[in-house]
């Protein structure tokens, strides 16, 4: 799969209204920073961080934040991040799944998945619905939820 295609055909156009104009500012960190927490799971092969690099663009892109002031973002832990995406608009969430996964997938690592798929659980997806997003977005099903 060739996920620069993939994100360049998603990428928002000056006709199509983002979901995440309906984050706040700190939600929209708060995502970003969650990208951040799950590339942490990648090996950090050269690839793999380009890759992690480009999603993160496209979408920081896409939310209007900059990478300095993603990084100027001050959360304790990732609970705090969680609890700031907590009644966040779901179509936004939705969309933020599909990055959050690609870059799991990067790290090839269950554990990553299940931790994705609990936190949802408390922004109120269940484990099938984020399946079946994930299923819309690839085409395809997906293997590890």
């Amino acid at each position: 799969m060739d996920l620069k295609k993939l994100f360049r055909q998603n990428s928002v156009t000056s006709t199509n209204k983002s979901p995440y104009e309906n984050l706040t500012w700190r939600q929209k960190l708060a995502a970003m920073n969650l990208m951040v927490v799950f590339g942490g799971a990648c090996s950090g092969a050269p690839q793999d961080i380009s890759k992690i690099n480009h999603i993160m663009t496209v979408e920081g892109r896409d939310m209007g934040i900059s990478g300095e002031q993603m990084r100027s973002a001050s959360f304790a832990d990732m609970s705090e991040m969680v609890d700031a995406l907590k009644g966040a608009n779901r179509l936004a969430l939705e969309k933020l799944l599909w990055p959050f996964y690609c870059i799991i997938c990067l790290s090839r690592s269950l554990e990553a998945v299940q931790v994705l798929i609990n936190i949802y659980a408390e922004l109120g997806f269940t484990a099938q619905e984020c399946s079946d997003i994930l299923e819309r977005k690839a085409g395809r099903k997906v293997i590890g939820i």
